[in-house]
């Protein structure tokens, strides 16, 4: 019992403020790179909104289709520039950049996102109270990344846009 209450608040104490919304974003995109969908669905929020006007559902269909385009999955890299902290959510901008990758149109499709990946994506998060690791995608956001016009999630087989 007491070994319990010890890891709690240790996990307490790693999962809270700027640092646990940081391991939450790590998280996240270490399951995108390992393509556990399950585990990326579990961690957006059901009132997920961001720019691309995308439902919960859709965002995880956005990142299989894209997941998609690929053999072997991309490594994602991220780089945090800053982290602000609004009311009760926490927003991470930084770079993200994919290397590796394999499969017919791999090159291609990493030389159109490297258009994008030297502007911020702002990753915002929240914490919930059930748990301390208990942390949901809000919103994603970049400048400049559209998606296809058209583009319908899950139903589309060529897309490059990661998120």
């Amino acid at each position: 019992m007491a070994t319990s209450v010890i890891i709690t608040v240790i996990q307490s104490f790693r999962w809270s403020g700027e640092s646990g919304a940081e391991l939450a974003q790590q998280k996240f995109l270490d399951h995108f790179t390992n393509r556990n969908w399950k585990e990326c669905h579990a961690m957006v929020a059901v009132s997920y909104s961001g720019k691309w006007n995308l439902e919960r559902s859709e965002l995880s269909l956005l990142m299989q289709d894209f997941s998609r385009q690929f053999i072997i999955a991309p490594r994602v890299g991220w780089h945090t520039t800053s982290i602000t902290r609004t009311n009760d959510f926490f927003e991470i901008n930084g770079t993200m950049s994919f290397d590796g990758g394999n499969g017919p149109s791999a090159g291609l499709i990493l030389r159109e996102i490297g258009n994008y990946t030297t502007q911020p994506f702002r990753f915002r998060w929240k914490h919930s109270t059930l748990t301390p690791w208990s942390w949901y995608l809000e919103s994603i956001e970049h400048p400049t990344l559209k998606l296809p016009s058209g583009y319908i999630p899950g139903r589309s087989r060529m897309l490059t846009a990661p998120f």
